[in-house]
């Protein structure tokens, strides 16, 4: 389901990675067996997958944050990346609702969380759009230095503080 959601066009521009089925195994497989503590979830809707999300404490992944270290502080930081697979599901208003749900159970799951920080690239509107539709801030515009190919470019960081 996954290589089939990276393969698609309105995916892959900003989910740049390999999705053959070996590099998903790979790249995701680790914390399905619980060797990395990056959290993976399917997003379904009416019983069907629509999408994919993810979370990750900053201080758990050492490369991410000093990437983003230029864009601000970011203690007690959790980091979440996001897709909505299905085409027929994308411009209905589900990516600020999916993101606003989890952004509550990420607070539930890590009480001690302040923040929650996304980096997306300034040209994915739709992305950066449901964010602001889900509270996050635009905190911080540039190049990120980053060994990820999805974060190539003109960047944007967006975070949302607990409240």
């Amino acid at each position: 389901m996954l290589s089939d959601w990276f393969s698609r066009p309105h995916v892959e521009p900003w989910w740049q990675e390999a999705y053959d089925v070996g590099s998903i195994e790979r790249n995701y497989g680790p914390s399905v067996d619980g060797l990395d503590p990056t959290e993976l979830f399917v997003v379904e809707t009416e019983g069907s997958p629509i999408g994919f999300i993810q979370r990750y404490l900053l201080d758990e992944n050492a490369s991410w944050k000093a990437s983003l270290a230029p864009t601000g502080e970011h203690q007690k930081a959790v980091g979440i990346d996001y897709l909505i697979g299905d085409e027929a599901r994308v411009g209905m208003g589900l990516g600020p609702r999916i993101i606003d749900a989890f952004v509550g159970s990420t607070w539930q799951r890590y009480p001690g969380v302040s923040e929650i920080v996304v980096a997306v690239q300034q040209a994915n509107r739709r992305s950066w759009r449901a964010l602001e539709k889900a509270g996050f801030e635009r905190t911080w515009s540039g190049n990120l230095e980053s060994d990820d190919p999805s974060d190539a470019g003109p960047s944007f960081v967006y975070v949302r503080r607990s409240t």
